[in-house]
């Protein structure tokens, strides 16, 4: 669970808690960083709200659909908005995956 992931040009590292996208440092709060580390897990998979809610807020969240809007929100300012390649993908209906 500690190992790099890497998808594209992304990489996070959960031991050192860093993320890097082609090279360049991308700071992220700790939701934020769970929740890409989720998608990075899963590349190319589609997860839906409640997936993401489960296993990144956990059961006894009071978080909503919203708060997984918001944060894919959040995510992709900082993860895909200087890149001509965006890697996190919204599946209308079902949830959201991440490039593989």
């Amino acid at each position: 669970e500690d190992e790099r992931l890497t998808v594209a040009d992304l990489s996070l590292d959960p031991a050192a808690h860093r993320v890097e996208r082609a090279g360049r440092p991308i700071e992220l709060t700790p939701r934020e960083f769970n929740l890409l580390a989720y998608l990075m897990r899963h590349p190319a998979r589609v997860l839906t709200k409640d997936q993401i809610l489960e296993h990144v807020w956990g059961y006894d969240s009071d978080a909503s659909s919203g708060a997984v809007e918001l944060y894919i929100h959040y995510l992709r300012q900082k993860v895909d908005a200087a890149s001509a390649e965006p890697l996190i993908r919204t599946v209308r209906g079902v949830g959201y995956c991440l490039k593989g």
